[in-house]
Protein backbone atom coordinates (compact mmCIF):
# COMPACT_ATOMS: atom_id res chain seq x y z
CA UNK A 1 0.00 0.00 0.00
CA UNK A 2 1.16 3.35 -0.94
CA UNK A 3 1.26 5.34 2.52
CA UNK A 4 3.73 8.24 2.79
CA UNK A 5 2.56 9.25 6.32
CA UNK A 6 3.32 5.97 7.12
CA UNK A 7 6.60 6.29 5.34
CA UNK A 8 6.92 9.45 7.42
CA UNK A 9 6.67 7.39 10.46
CA UNK A 10 9.35 4.86 9.63
CA UNK A 11 11.54 7.56 8.69
CA UNK A 12 11.02 9.64 12.52
CA UNK A 13 11.43 6.17 14.28
CA UNK A 14 15.14 5.60 12.67
CA UNK A 15 16.17 9.29 13.41
CA UNK A 16 15.42 8.70 17.13
CA UNK A 17 18.58 6.24 16.94
CA UNK A 18 20.59 8.03 14.45
CA UNK A 19 23.83 9.18 15.52
CA UNK A 20 26.93 11.75 13.72
CA UNK A 21 29.36 8.46 14.18
CA UNK A 22 26.31 5.96 12.75
CA UNK A 23 24.50 8.45 10.49
CA UNK A 24 21.10 7.31 8.92
CA UNK A 25 20.78 7.38 4.76
CA UNK A 26 17.64 8.18 2.95
CA UNK A 27 17.26 7.20 -0.56
CA UNK A 28 14.63 7.99 -2.79
CA UNK A 29 14.43 5.56 -5.76
CA UNK A 30 12.20 7.85 -8.58
CA UNK A 31 11.76 5.88 -11.57
CA UNK A 32 11.45 7.77 -15.13
CA UNK A 33 10.00 6.98 -18.70
CA UNK A 34 7.75 4.65 -17.41
CA UNK A 35 4.39 5.95 -18.85
CA UNK A 36 6.56 5.06 -22.47
CA UNK A 37 6.28 1.33 -20.95
CA UNK A 38 2.75 2.03 -20.38
CA UNK A 39 1.64 2.74 -24.06
CA UNK A 40 4.28 0.21 -25.55
CA UNK A 41 2.61 -3.07 -22.79
CA UNK A 42 -0.18 -1.53 -21.30
CA UNK A 43 -1.16 -0.16 -18.01
CA UNK A 44 -1.75 -3.36 -16.11
CA UNK A 45 2.47 -3.51 -17.33
CA UNK A 46 2.64 -0.36 -15.49
CA UNK A 47 1.49 -1.65 -12.22
CA UNK A 48 3.28 -5.26 -12.48
CA UNK A 49 6.49 -3.43 -12.77
CA UNK A 50 6.12 -1.28 -9.71
CA UNK A 51 5.30 -4.97 -8.12
CA UNK A 52 8.74 -5.89 -9.98
CA UNK A 53 10.94 -3.27 -9.01
CA UNK A 54 9.58 -3.68 -5.45
CA UNK A 55 11.20 -7.27 -5.57
CA UNK A 56 14.19 -6.25 -7.10
CA UNK A 57 14.83 -3.51 -4.51
CA UNK A 58 13.86 -6.08 -1.23
CA UNK A 59 16.45 -8.03 -2.68
CA UNK A 60 19.52 -5.72 -2.77
CA UNK A 61 19.16 -3.96 0.48
CA UNK A 62 21.08 -5.18 3.40
CA UNK A 63 19.70 -6.93 6.60
CA UNK A 64 18.03 -3.97 8.74
CA UNK A 65 17.57 -1.70 5.75
CA UNK A 66 13.85 -0.27 4.95
CA UNK A 67 12.15 -0.50 1.58
CA UNK A 68 9.17 2.22 1.63
CA UNK A 69 7.07 2.31 -1.73
CA UNK A 70 5.79 6.21 -1.65
CA UNK A 71 4.86 6.18 -5.50
CA UNK A 72 3.39 3.23 -8.12
CA UNK A 73 6.92 2.85 -9.16
CA UNK A 74 8.84 5.31 -6.78
CA UNK A 75 10.71 3.93 -2.96
CA UNK A 76 11.85 5.28 -0.48
CA UNK A 77 15.22 2.98 1.82
CA UNK A 78 16.00 4.01 5.06
CA UNK A 79 19.92 2.51 5.39
CA UNK A 80 21.05 2.39 9.17
CA UNK A 81 24.05 2.98 11.10
CA UNK A 82 26.22 4.18 7.40
CA UNK A 83 29.96 4.10 7.95
CA UNK A 84 30.03 7.69 5.87
CA UNK A 85 28.55 8.98 2.72
CA UNK A 86 30.46 7.37 0.43
CA UNK A 87 28.61 4.07 2.07
CA UNK A 88 25.26 5.84 1.03
CA UNK A 89 26.59 6.33 -2.20
CA UNK A 90 27.80 2.61 -2.88
CA UNK A 91 24.01 1.58 -1.43
CA UNK A 92 22.33 4.38 -4.06
CA UNK A 93 24.49 3.12 -7.07
CA UNK A 94 23.59 -0.41 -6.35
CA UNK A 95 19.76 0.40 -5.82
CA UNK A 96 19.52 2.03 -8.95
CA UNK A 97 21.71 -0.79 -10.97
CA UNK A 98 19.16 -3.66 -9.68
CA UNK A 99 16.37 -1.53 -10.79
CA UNK A 100 17.37 -0.86 -13.86
CA UNK A 101 18.33 -4.75 -14.95
CA UNK A 102 16.01 -6.11 -17.41
CA UNK A 103 12.87 -6.81 -15.07
CA UNK A 104 10.63 -9.64 -15.57
CA UNK A 105 6.61 -9.82 -14.53
CA UNK A 106 3.58 -11.58 -16.16
CA UNK A 107 5.43 -12.87 -19.39
CA UNK A 108 6.70 -9.65 -20.32
CA UNK A 109 10.31 -7.57 -19.48
CA UNK A 110 10.86 -3.97 -19.60
CA UNK A 111 13.72 -2.21 -18.19
CA UNK A 112 13.23 1.19 -16.29
CA UNK A 113 14.76 4.47 -16.06
CA UNK A 114 16.00 5.14 -12.67
CA UNK A 115 17.48 8.22 -10.60
CA UNK A 116 18.39 8.00 -7.03
CA UNK A 117 18.44 11.13 -4.61
CA UNK A 118 20.22 10.52 -0.59
CA UNK A 119 20.07 12.60 2.19
CA UNK A 120 21.94 12.12 5.26
CA UNK A 121 20.73 12.36 8.95
CA UNK A 122 21.93 14.49 11.28
CA UNK A 123 24.01 16.37 8.73
CA UNK A 124 21.25 17.27 6.19
CA UNK A 125 18.60 17.46 8.50
CA UNK A 126 17.18 15.97 11.60
CA UNK A 127 13.04 15.94 10.71
CA UNK A 128 11.20 13.32 8.86
CA UNK A 129 9.84 15.43 6.46
CA UNK A 130 12.43 17.54 5.57
CA UNK A 131 14.93 14.82 4.85
CA UNK A 132 12.84 13.31 2.51
CA UNK A 133 12.27 16.32 0.67
CA UNK A 134 15.78 17.20 0.66
CA UNK A 135 16.58 13.32 -0.66
CA UNK A 136 13.83 13.75 -3.43
CA UNK A 137 14.51 17.42 -4.67
CA UNK A 138 18.46 15.77 -5.13
CA UNK A 139 16.93 13.35 -7.79
CA UNK A 140 16.77 16.43 -10.07
CA UNK A 141 20.57 16.47 -9.85
CA UNK A 142 20.55 13.01 -10.39
CA UNK A 143 19.13 13.00 -13.77
CA UNK A 144 22.01 14.52 -15.45
CA UNK A 145 24.34 12.74 -14.06
CA UNK A 146 26.30 9.99 -15.12
CA UNK A 147 26.40 7.75 -12.13
CA UNK A 148 22.55 8.72 -12.19
CA UNK A 149 22.72 9.49 -8.04
CA UNK A 150 23.36 12.27 -6.16
CA UNK A 151 23.74 14.22 -2.30
CA UNK A 152 21.54 16.63 -1.72
CA UNK A 153 23.53 19.95 -2.16
CA UNK A 154 22.27 22.77 0.31
CA UNK A 155 21.37 25.46 -2.28
CA UNK A 156 23.53 29.27 -1.56
CA UNK A 157 19.91 30.73 -1.09
CA UNK A 158 17.24 28.68 1.01
CA UNK A 159 14.88 28.13 -1.64
CA UNK A 160 12.12 26.71 1.15
CA UNK A 161 12.01 30.43 2.68
CA UNK A 162 11.70 32.31 -1.33
CA UNK A 163 8.73 31.13 -2.23
CA UNK A 164 6.54 33.74 -0.58
CA UNK A 165 8.57 36.29 -0.78
CA UNK A 166 8.70 35.55 -5.01
CA UNK A 167 4.98 35.04 -4.67
CA UNK A 168 4.77 38.73 -3.35
CA UNK A 169 7.43 40.12 -5.99
CA UNK A 170 5.28 38.86 -9.10
CA UNK A 171 2.16 40.40 -7.80
CA UNK A 172 3.60 43.62 -6.70
CA UNK A 173 5.31 44.16 -9.83
CA UNK A 174 8.54 44.05 -7.75
CA UNK A 175 10.54 42.09 -11.08
CA UNK A 176 12.04 43.91 -13.72
CA UNK A 177 12.65 42.70 -17.19
CA UNK A 178 16.47 43.35 -18.93
CA UNK A 179 16.69 43.46 -22.86
CA UNK A 180 19.50 41.69 -24.51
CA UNK A 181 19.87 42.69 -28.44
CA UNK A 182 19.99 39.86 -31.13
CA UNK A 183 22.02 41.14 -34.28
CA UNK A 184 21.59 40.24 -37.73
CA UNK A 185 24.37 39.06 -39.93
CA UNK A 186 26.17 40.34 -41.81
CA UNK A 187 24.94 43.72 -40.82
CA UNK A 188 25.67 43.59 -37.09
CA UNK A 189 22.23 45.87 -37.38
CA UNK A 190 19.98 45.00 -33.87
CA UNK A 191 17.01 43.01 -35.21
CA UNK A 192 15.17 41.95 -31.97
CA UNK A 193 15.83 41.73 -28.27
CA UNK A 194 15.50 38.47 -25.26
CA UNK A 195 13.55 39.60 -22.60
CA UNK A 196 15.21 38.31 -19.34
CA UNK A 197 13.84 38.87 -15.74
CA UNK A 198 15.52 40.16 -12.48
CA UNK A 199 14.35 39.59 -9.00
CA UNK A 200 16.13 42.27 -6.55
CA UNK A 201 15.01 40.96 -3.06
CA UNK A 202 14.98 43.26 -0.42
CA UNK A 203 16.85 41.48 2.24
CA UNK A 204 18.87 39.05 0.38
CA UNK A 205 20.01 41.32 -2.59
CA UNK A 206 20.14 39.81 -6.61
CA UNK A 207 18.89 36.51 -6.74
CA UNK A 208 20.11 34.43 -9.98
CA UNK A 209 17.83 33.97 -12.23
CA UNK A 210 18.17 30.44 -12.17
CA UNK A 211 17.30 30.20 -8.72
CA UNK A 212 13.84 32.10 -8.66
CA UNK A 213 12.90 30.66 -11.68
CA UNK A 214 13.17 26.77 -9.82
CA UNK A 215 11.78 28.37 -6.85
CA UNK A 216 8.77 29.10 -9.42
CA UNK A 217 8.68 25.99 -11.06
CA UNK A 218 9.00 23.77 -7.40
CA UNK A 219 6.23 26.30 -5.80
CA UNK A 220 3.42 26.42 -9.11
CA UNK A 221 4.25 30.13 -9.19
CA UNK A 222 5.53 29.16 -13.17
CA UNK A 223 2.84 30.34 -15.00
CA UNK A 224 2.03 33.53 -12.96
CA UNK A 225 6.34 34.26 -13.88
CA UNK A 226 5.71 33.27 -17.18
CA UNK A 227 2.25 35.33 -17.57
CA UNK A 228 4.08 38.41 -15.70
CA UNK A 229 7.41 37.98 -18.04
CA UNK A 230 5.57 38.20 -21.13
CA UNK A 231 2.81 40.85 -20.17
CA UNK A 232 6.05 43.52 -19.30
CA UNK A 233 7.74 41.97 -22.97
CA UNK A 234 4.70 42.94 -24.27
CA UNK A 235 4.20 46.36 -23.24
CA UNK A 236 7.81 47.21 -24.20
CA UNK A 237 7.79 45.94 -27.30
CA UNK A 238 4.35 47.90 -28.41
CA UNK A 239 6.17 51.37 -27.19
CA UNK A 240 9.26 50.48 -29.89
CA UNK A 241 6.61 49.54 -32.43
CA UNK A 242 4.07 52.83 -32.09
CA UNK A 243 7.25 55.09 -32.45
CA UNK A 244 8.36 52.96 -36.07
CA UNK A 245 10.81 50.51 -34.64
CA UNK A 246 9.91 47.32 -36.36
CA UNK A 247 11.03 44.61 -33.82
CA UNK A 248 10.82 41.24 -32.10
CA UNK A 249 10.28 40.02 -28.70
CA UNK A 250 11.77 36.58 -27.28
CA UNK A 251 10.86 35.16 -24.58
CA UNK A 252 11.82 31.78 -22.66
CA UNK A 253 8.99 29.44 -22.07
CA UNK A 254 8.78 26.87 -19.44
CA UNK A 255 7.20 23.57 -20.35
CA UNK A 256 5.43 23.24 -16.88
CA UNK A 257 3.34 27.17 -17.79
CA UNK A 258 2.89 25.77 -21.58
CA UNK A 259 1.18 23.17 -20.12
CA UNK A 260 -1.13 25.03 -18.07
CA UNK A 261 -4.86 25.27 -18.66
CA UNK A 262 -5.32 28.21 -20.44
CA UNK A 263 -1.87 29.77 -21.63
CA UNK A 264 -2.70 29.59 -25.03
CA UNK A 265 -5.06 31.99 -25.11
CA UNK A 266 -3.65 34.18 -22.08
CA UNK A 267 -0.86 34.76 -24.48
CA UNK A 268 -3.28 35.91 -27.57
CA UNK A 269 -5.00 37.80 -24.80
CA UNK A 270 -1.99 39.61 -24.21
CA UNK A 271 -1.07 40.14 -27.86
CA UNK A 272 -4.61 41.99 -28.43
CA UNK A 273 -3.94 44.01 -25.35
CA UNK A 274 -1.00 45.51 -26.15
CA UNK A 275 -2.06 45.65 -30.37
CA UNK A 276 1.32 43.33 -31.09
CA UNK A 277 1.05 40.93 -33.93
CA UNK A 278 2.08 37.18 -33.56
CA UNK A 279 4.74 37.28 -35.35
CA UNK A 280 6.49 39.37 -33.18
CA UNK A 281 6.73 37.76 -29.84
CA UNK A 282 9.18 34.58 -30.04
CA UNK A 283 8.70 31.72 -27.46
CA UNK A 284 12.19 29.94 -26.62
CA UNK A 285 11.69 26.47 -25.00
CA UNK A 286 14.88 24.17 -23.93
CA UNK A 287 14.83 21.42 -26.17
CA UNK A 288 15.54 18.84 -23.20
CA UNK A 289 11.77 20.17 -21.66
CA UNK A 290 10.50 19.74 -25.15
CA UNK A 291 11.43 15.98 -25.40
CA UNK A 292 9.56 15.54 -21.69
CA UNK A 293 6.39 15.39 -23.15
CA UNK A 294 7.06 16.17 -27.05
CA UNK A 295 3.41 15.17 -28.15
CA UNK A 296 0.93 17.50 -25.72
CA UNK A 297 3.74 20.27 -26.36
CA UNK A 298 3.76 19.99 -30.38
CA UNK A 299 0.18 20.53 -30.48
CA UNK A 300 0.35 23.79 -28.16
CA UNK A 301 3.54 24.86 -29.94
CA UNK A 302 1.27 24.83 -32.51
CA UNK A 303 -1.84 26.37 -31.51
CA UNK A 304 0.85 29.59 -30.74
CA UNK A 305 2.53 29.16 -34.15
CA UNK A 306 -1.05 29.08 -35.94
CA UNK A 307 -1.58 32.83 -34.58
CA UNK A 308 1.70 33.74 -35.54
CA UNK A 309 3.85 33.58 -32.69
CA UNK A 310 7.47 32.35 -33.58
CA UNK A 311 8.95 29.39 -32.01
CA UNK A 312 12.96 28.55 -31.22
CA UNK A 313 14.32 25.75 -29.82
CA UNK A 314 17.04 27.40 -27.15
CA UNK A 315 20.29 25.89 -26.28
CA UNK A 316 20.38 23.47 -29.23
CA UNK A 317 22.61 20.86 -29.42
CA UNK A 318 22.55 20.24 -25.83
CA UNK A 319 19.30 17.87 -25.26
CA UNK A 320 18.03 14.69 -27.03
CA UNK A 321 15.62 15.55 -29.71
CA UNK A 322 16.28 13.57 -33.29
CA UNK A 323 15.75 14.77 -36.69
CA UNK A 324 12.97 13.25 -37.44
CA UNK A 325 11.52 14.79 -34.31
CA UNK A 326 13.00 17.98 -35.51
CA UNK A 327 11.64 17.53 -38.92
CA UNK A 328 7.94 17.77 -37.48
CA UNK A 329 7.92 20.33 -34.96
CA UNK A 330 6.68 23.60 -35.11
CA UNK A 331 9.45 25.41 -34.91
CA UNK A 332 11.09 28.57 -36.54
CA UNK A 333 14.44 28.89 -35.40
CA UNK A 334 17.20 27.11 -33.40
CA UNK A 335 19.48 28.69 -31.08
CA UNK A 336 22.82 27.48 -31.02
CA UNK A 337 24.16 26.74 -27.66
CA UNK A 338 27.26 28.77 -26.47
CA UNK A 339 28.64 25.52 -25.35
CA UNK A 340 29.81 24.78 -29.01
CA UNK A 341 30.25 28.28 -30.03
CA UNK A 342 32.40 29.61 -27.17
CA UNK A 343 35.04 26.74 -28.64
CA UNK A 344 34.78 27.97 -32.40
CA UNK A 345 38.28 29.71 -33.26
CA UNK A 346 40.26 27.30 -31.31
CA UNK A 347 38.25 23.90 -31.92
CA UNK A 348 38.15 22.60 -35.15
CA UNK A 349 35.44 20.18 -33.71
CA UNK A 350 33.39 22.76 -32.01
CA UNK A 351 33.44 24.23 -35.15
CA UNK A 352 32.70 22.01 -37.64
CA UNK A 353 29.68 20.96 -35.91
CA UNK A 354 28.45 24.80 -35.36
CA UNK A 355 28.28 24.83 -39.25
CA UNK A 356 26.83 21.37 -39.60
CA UNK A 357 24.05 22.92 -36.95
CA UNK A 358 23.41 25.88 -39.39
CA UNK A 359 23.39 23.92 -42.44
CA UNK A 360 20.93 21.52 -40.99
CA UNK A 361 18.61 24.42 -39.75
CA UNK A 362 18.78 26.04 -43.23
CA UNK A 363 17.82 22.99 -45.11
CA UNK A 364 15.01 22.57 -42.75
CA UNK A 365 13.53 26.20 -43.68
CA UNK A 366 14.70 27.02 -39.66
CA UNK A 367 16.50 30.29 -38.52
CA UNK A 368 19.69 30.22 -36.70
CA UNK A 369 20.53 32.45 -33.61
CA UNK A 370 24.33 31.73 -31.89
CA UNK A 371 24.34 32.59 -28.43
CA UNK A 372 27.56 33.44 -25.98
CA UNK A 373 29.38 35.63 -29.00
CA UNK A 374 32.16 37.69 -27.23
CA UNK A 375 34.82 38.36 -29.40
CA UNK A 376 35.42 39.14 -33.45
CA UNK A 377 37.08 36.11 -33.97
CA UNK A 378 34.13 33.90 -32.97
CA UNK A 379 31.45 36.52 -35.37
CA UNK A 380 33.64 36.50 -38.21
CA UNK A 381 33.65 32.51 -38.55
CA UNK A 382 29.62 32.66 -37.78
CA UNK A 383 29.47 34.71 -40.39
CA UNK A 384 31.34 32.87 -42.56
CA UNK A 385 28.88 30.14 -41.96
CA UNK A 386 25.74 32.22 -43.16
CA UNK A 387 24.68 32.20 -39.79
CA UNK A 388 21.70 34.15 -39.31
CA UNK A 389 21.45 35.65 -35.98
CA UNK A 390 23.85 36.60 -33.11
CA UNK A 391 24.09 37.02 -29.55
CA UNK A 392 26.22 38.06 -26.22
CA UNK A 393 28.32 40.34 -24.46
CA UNK A 394 29.89 41.37 -28.18
CA UNK A 395 26.58 42.52 -29.57
CA UNK A 396 25.23 43.71 -26.18
CA UNK A 397 24.59 42.57 -22.69
CA UNK A 398 21.24 42.60 -20.76
CA UNK A 399 20.00 45.58 -19.51
CA UNK A 400 17.19 47.48 -18.01
CA UNK A 401 14.12 47.48 -20.36
CA UNK A 402 13.55 51.43 -19.94
CA UNK A 403 17.15 52.29 -20.30
CA UNK A 404 16.88 50.03 -23.68
CA UNK A 405 13.42 51.57 -24.96
CA UNK A 406 14.61 54.61 -24.65
CA UNK A 407 17.78 54.60 -26.18
CA UNK A 408 16.32 52.94 -29.35
CA UNK A 409 14.05 55.65 -29.17
CA UNK A 410 16.79 58.45 -29.06
CA UNK A 411 16.63 60.37 -32.37
CA UNK A 412 19.97 59.26 -33.49
CA UNK A 413 19.55 55.59 -32.64
CA UNK A 414 19.57 53.09 -35.85
CA UNK A 415 16.15 51.82 -36.81
CA UNK A 416 15.61 48.69 -35.64
CA UNK A 417 14.37 46.16 -38.33
CA UNK A 418 12.39 43.20 -38.39
CA UNK A 419 13.58 40.27 -40.54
Amino acid sequence: MLNRTAALADVAECLQTARADAPLGVVVLRAQRVREIELALGYAAGEALGHAMQTALEAAVRPGDRVLRIGEHDFLVLLPALRGRAHAALGAAKFVRALQQPLDFGGQRAQATVVAGIAIAPEDGDVAELLCRRADRACDDAVDGVERHAFWKAPPIPLDTLHDDLRAAIADNQLVVHLQPIAGLPDRRIRSYEALSRWTHPKLGNIPPDVFIDVAERGGMIGELTRWNVNVALRHLATLRRAGQATRIAVNLSVDALQLPGFVDQVLDLLRLWDVPGESLVFEITESALMRDIVRCSHLLGQLRASGVRIAIDDFGTGYSSLAYLRRLPIDALKIDRSFVRDMVEDVRARRIVVTMIELAHDLDLTVVAEGIEDEATLALLRDARCDFVQGYLIGRPAPADAVVGDALAPSAAPVVLS
